[in-house]
């Protein structure tokens, strides 16, 4: 196959998963689904190529899409025959996740797929999937007359998961090393109401922004910065999606409170970078202790997220140097990689910055290259962020994001963070409810292969399920 077709593949599903990060449920937030990874098909394969159907449409499309997320070898998938299967309204709708490609990747990404029941009603179908680490999906079709696809929604299905128990049990079903807690907030201090292995230190991912955020409000609240400060985007420190200021050209400006509601909001990488290079990596660190990080060393030194992708999927890597490093050796690696730059818009896989196939399937927590966390961590943190300095500021800026759907009425506050790397999931809410009482939900997932972005939805939706336990 073509490298340039490949590597359309690649890209979709390196997307897809980078993109996760800053989206609301760990999947797409248009699609709701995730992608592509699997190496035995479960049914067996339609035609590929992307004609129109013919026959009954929905029948037809319904084949076409199984084929496409079963297949044995992604690599044979052609994406303009992928994209060119989605009607005009869906193509205008998945725009700007990458067409029907991104989708149909990351739902790939998370097999192989064991295809189960499967209903057809008029221009419509339901298929019930199990993924590649068992968790249950159920994926809606919608056709055209004329035979292409108009609709698509893979979304987790949780029925029966209704008490603390269950929930644990569904998260550790999914054969991963896994933590969840529900704090109950007073004062600044976390009282636990449930947890499952919360004192485990596990791969915080992008929920270590907390501590940028917290180290940023203190900055603004002792006068050494501000939130209209304006800062700039520079080639030289550009970083890896998730984000958008990756692509912003040099020269562009964005002040403090920009990039830290991007931060939060989109997780974006490049924002993250920024805020860090303008109050430094000493006040990020002092801020993991101030936060109540119960094992600070486990975050020092405390990389950009440039040196995490560089660390980790660099050409050359430098896992090996880092892995078993002491604090000042690990020190000396990250000032040796100073001037490393990356290229956040690569052309060619083979000379491009960073191993792009690698961030998407080879984890970076087994060579400790990540930043590192407890569940009750997480808690602490957010407690310390609400008590301290700028928290109302802070409270607006974890709420841009809210990463779930619940009752305002119940809810009436809801703010968020999560993570993703290969391998590693962390999802954290803040919820008030409408006593004014704060809560804490705090998950994490950590694998030595990587996590599909529907078993990453299911987790969320799982976690998401114990809300209503909160009394």
């Amino acid at each position: 196959m073509p490298t340039s077709r490949r590597y359309a593949i690649l890209a979709a599903a390196v997307t897809a998963t980078l993109t996760l990060a800053g989206c609301s449920a760990g999947v797409d937030p248009l699609l709701e689904s995730g992608a592509a990874r699997g190496d035995g098909s479960t049914t067996e394969p339609a035609d590929t190529t992307a004609a129109p159907a013919a026959g009954a449409p929905i029948t037809a499309v319904t084949d076409t899409v199984l084929g496409w997320i079963t297949t044995p070898d992604p690599t044979t998938l052609d994406p303009a025959a992928i994209d060119s299967f989605a009607a005009p309204e869906l193509a205008q709708a998945l725009a700007q996740v990458g067409g029907l490609l991104g989708p149909v990747a990351q739902i790939l990404a998370s097999g192989p797929l064991t295809v189960g029941e499967r209903t057809e009603d008029g221009l419509e179908s339901t298929v019930q999937l199990s993924t590649g680490r068992n968790a249950p999906v159920t994926l809606r079709l919608r056709a055209t007359e004329d035979g292409l696809l108009s609709g698509i929604q893979a979304l987790p299905d949780t029925e029966g998961v209704d008490s603390f128990a269950s929930s644990d049990a569904a998260l550790s079903a999914l054969g991963a090393r896994t933590s969840y807690v529900a704090s109950r907030v007073t004062d600044g201090t976390c009282t636990p109401v449930h947890s499952l292995n919360a004192d485990d230190s596990l791969p915080l991912a992008s929920v270590a922004k907390l501590y940028v955020l917290g180290a940023v409000a203190r900055a603004v609240d002792n006068g050494t910065l501000s939130w209209d400060e304006q800062l700039t985007v520079t080639d030289a420190r550009k970083s890896a999606p998730s984000g958008q200021l990756q692509f912003a050209p040099e020269g562009t400006p964005v002040t403090v409170r920009e990039a830290t509601d991007a931060m939060i909001a989109i997780s974006d990488n490049t924002a993250t970078d920024l805020l860090m290079d303008r109050i430094g990596r000493d006040a990020v660190e002092s801020e993991v202790t101030i936060m109540g990080a119960a094992n600070p060393a486990a975050l020092t030194p405390f990389p950009t997220t440039r040196e995490f992708f560089v660390l980790g999927w660099g050409r050359p890597d430098l896992r090996a140097q880092w892995r078993d490093a002491d604090t000042q050796t690990r020190r000396d690696i990250l000032a040796g990689i100073e001037n490393r730059t990356i290229d956040s818009e690569p052309v060619d896989p083979v000379t491009a910055d960073l191993d792009y196939q690698g961030i998407a399937t080879r984890p970076g927590t087994p060579d400790g290259v990540e930043w590192f966390g407890s569940a009750n961590d997480i808690c602490r943190a957010y407690a310390a962020l609400i008590t301290g300095p700028q928290s109302d500021v802070v409270r607006q800026v974890l709420a841009l994001n809210p990463g779930a759907e619940v009752d305002p009425a119940r809810w009436p506050y809801v703010g968020y963070k999560n993570g993703n790397a290969a391998g590693d999931v962390a999802g954290s809410w803040l919820l008030t409810d409408a006593r004014g009482q704060d809560w804490v939900v705090a998950t994490q997932l950590q694998s030595d292969e990587a996590i599909g972005p529907l078993d990453n939805a299911y987790a969320f939706a799982v976690v998401q399920g114990t809300f209503e336990l909160l009394r």
